[in-house]
């Protein structure tokens, strides 16, 4: 192969096809070359990131004039800067006689066999201000340059156009303190167009290929010095995304597909995905890793107090496989910010990251995996995440102590006993896992369903791991979209809180909502449908059924109500009728607190029907009662049934404690019949499956009860309770 191209400024035009003609023969060879060199030396060359900050260097350049000219705001995607460094020893040149050889025949390090610079304007000899050169790579990758700088030991090319980039490169030689030189080529540039972006960023043929010619060329660089090279060539680089770029149309669609399934899967289920789980304690002891990554939570050494979630993504028996789920939540290092459960003031002060299990392998990290039991297992965060312009996956290895069968119940048990340690691991798409800390969950668990933990890594990511991809972008909108809805459903009666809410609120949603206003004004022009004067609503009447529940809850000492207590939490929970199970009955609308003549709107909820069921508080109860020579204090008020409601009569909740021993209990009394409905259809499932859910909706109602007054009370001493019941 013949180095010097650069000498000929203006090669005949028979010469240059001539040559045209010799590389196009000679590049698959060339090829076959670079892809060998690039296996045995620059596939693993150091990698770091350079942390100074793209735009801080960007906005510096000066606005080339000039014809053809293509700067990098020309140019499509993000910016990469990149710093390509050699250090020589021991070279008997200096800094201004090594700048100027190269500038002379840059042929001479350049791996010709993919790119050869040949110059098409100035002088025969020297490099100088004003300069053009093509360099000629495999394919239709011929990329036209111009010298816009030059000093003594430096010059600056600016692409033109028709090049792969758009930006600038610069080649520098410096002299260190203990006379060594060093050599670096340094580049700030973007893509020139869609298709080189897509082979950069996106698939990273270009990028590689990009490595493997600047290193290979700083090596030939340390030859020519006549010197030897210290170390490796490092590479250096820094990614930042513009702001404000459009989404592409593909993007686009994709992000309303999965925004409006999920919102529809939420209308069937509160969370369509990992709908019950645990929480537990979680410390995360962090070491870093043999390399430096770029991310605090990568290389930092800390320990790091927050909470967990295990879950199961569908629900399924615990007998049966499902995907598990891992959630972490914690403090930003230094940020001071605690971790608990409700939303930060600060967003960017804490953190959370989400894992499930998948495989392990390089083919397996990228799929979920069904599993059956909590550990040993393996927990990825399948979509990647950026640091600089390397794309990483995150794991959590489960230790291989002891299996945990993937119950919640039985989870809660064992981590009573022992606490659960994961190891934290790193990868990139492709590479071996390095360990980079520990995570350990202890317990007592305690239930999320009362103040459901939400997630999302979209508002709470980590610093300076950056989402990648179009899954992690379309997680993002759509975990905000099943949020928002989520609060709107807890209460439609109410406005969003800003205009900007209510426009970020889908239009079936805003229908619904209008709808649900319209409904509850309706309803005080409703009559009952019973009469409660002509029934004795403790005993049986024909056709009619008395249903009567008790439960249990956490005692008291003996005498009055403590502040605090049980009886207070239960009452809070029955005032705001939070005993009922949102899988079956949720509150819709009530203008307040219960008192007599109020109207409520509930929304009764079977495989997917809406059923609104309008509702009028009787009689509200706040006294102490005797029976049997034993007094009690209780609180509780009842409701009674509405024209369009599908059943007739009255349900009656309260909570009372035994003064004589501190027995607390939660007490529901129904009396009820079917009520006459004009739909057939609506009529005959009532009668398969109407005392059915009824029944099921009683004993829920008072295991819910027990959980979420359990569940209160030790969170309000510091401590986290017993695994929830879900379901009956």
């Amino acid at each position: 192969m013949t180095r010097g191209a650069a000498g000929s400024a203006a090669p005949a035009p028979t010469s240059a096809r001539w040559r045209r003609r010799a590389r196009a023969v000679r590049w698959p060879a060339g090829m076959g070359i670079a892809a060998w060199r690039w296996l045995r030396r620059s596939r693993r060359v150091p990698r770091r990131r350079l942390r100074l900050g793209v735009f801080s260097d960007v906005e510096r350049f000066p606005r080339r004039d000039g014809a053809r000219v293509q700067g990098a705001p020309e140019g499509v995607g993000p910016t990469f800067q990149r710093r390509y460094i050699v250090r020589i020893s021991g070279s008997p040149l200096t800094a201004e006689q090594l700048a100027e050889r190269l500038g002379e025949d840059l042929n001479a390090a350049s791996p010709v066999e993919i790119a050869v610079f040949d110059k098409t304007s100035g002088a025969d000899r020297g490099l100088k201000i004003g300069d053009e050169y093509t360099v000629h790579m495999p394919g239709p990758w011929n990329c036209p340059v111009r010298v816009v700088e030059r000093t003594a030991v430096s010059f600056r090319f600016v692409t033109l156009r028709g090049h792969l980039e758009a930006g600038e490169i610069e080649f520098r030689v410096g002299e260190a303190r203990d006379g060594d030189l060093v050599f670096m080529i340094e580049s700030w540039a973007r893509s020139g167009d869609r298709w080189a972006e897509f082979l950069y960023a996106k698939m990273g043929i270009a990028k590689e290929m990009q490595l493997h010619m600047w290193t290979h060329f700083c090596s030939r660089v340390a030859e020519i010095s006549g010197g030897q090279m210290v170390g490796d060539v490092e590479v250096q680089t820094e990614r930042k995304d513009l702001p404000g770029r459009r989404r592409r149309p593909v993007a686009r669609t994709v992000d309303a597909a999965f925004r409006r399934g999920f919102v529809l899967a939420a209308r069937l289920r509160d969370r369509p995905l990992h709908p019950r789980g645990l929480v537990f304690d979680a410390t995360l002891r962090l070491h870093g890793t043999s390399q430096r990554w770029g991310a605090p939570f990568l290389d930092a050494r800390a320990d790091l107090r927050g909470k967990a979630r295990l879950s199961r993504a569908v629900g399924l028996p615990p007998v049966l496989p499902d995907v598990l789920g891992l959630a972490l939540r914690w403090p930003q290092h230094g940020s001071g910010a605690g971790p608990d459960t409700g939303e930060p003031a600060d967003d960017q002060a804490t953190a959370e990251l989400l894992l499930a299990t998948t495989g392990r392998t390089r083919l397996g990290r990228h799929l979920l995996r069904p599993m059956t039991r909590w550990s040993p297992a393996f927990y990825g965060s399948l979509l990647a995440y950026r640091v600089g312009d390397r794309r990483v996956l995150l794991g959590a290895v489960a230790r291989r102590e002891r299996a945990r069968p993937a119950g919640l119940a039985t989870l809660a048990r064992s981590v009573a006993e022992r606490p659960l340690l994961f190891d934290l691991v790193v990868a990139t798409d492709f590479g071996p896992w390095e360990r980079f800390g520990e995570l350990r969950l202890t317990g007592p668990a305690r239930s999320d369903e009362r103040e459901p933990m939400r997630f999302d890594p979209a508002r709470h990511p980590i610093q300076e791991l950056h989402p990648a991809g179009l899954f992690q972008q379309v997680r993002g909108s759509t975990y905000a979209a099943v949020q928002r809805f989520a609060r709107h459903r807890a209460n439609p009666c109410l406005d969003s809180p800003s205009p900007v809410g209510r426009a970020l609120l889908m239009t079936r949603s805003t229908r619904t909502r209008e709808r649900m206003r319209r409904l509850h004004s309706d309803l005080h022009r409703r009559p009952l449908n019973f009469d409660p004067g002509r029934h004795d609503m403790d005993r049986p009447e024909s056709g009619w059924h008395v249903d009567d529940y008790r439960q249990q809850l956490p005692p008291e000492p003996p005498g009055p109500p403590i502040p605090g207590g049980s009886w207070e939490v239960a009452r809070r929970l029955i005032r705001n009728y939070q005993y009922a199970d949102p899988a079956i009955i949720r509150e819709i609308c009530r203008s307040g607190p219960p008192e007599p003549g109020r109207d409520m709107l509930l929304e009764a909820r079977f495989y997917g029907l809406r059923f609104y069921l309008g509702l009028r508080v009787g009689d509200v109860i706040d006294t102490t009662v005797e029976e049997n020579g034993r007094q009690a204090r209780v609180w509780g008020w009842n409701y009674q049934t509405l024209e369009g409601h599908l059943e007739r009569g009255q349900m009656s909740q309260e909570v009372r404690k035994w003064l004589d021993t501190g027995e607390v209990e939660f007490h529901i009394h129904v009396f009820s019949q079917a009520a006459a409905s004009p739909h057939p259809i609506v009529r005959f499932g009532f009668f398969l499956f109407g005392r059915y859910m009824q029944l099921k909706f009683y004993k829920r109602a008072c295991r819910r009860m027990k959980t979420l007054t359990a569940a209160t009370l030790t969170s309000h001493r510091g401590t986290i309770p017993g695994p929830a019941r879900h379901g009956a």
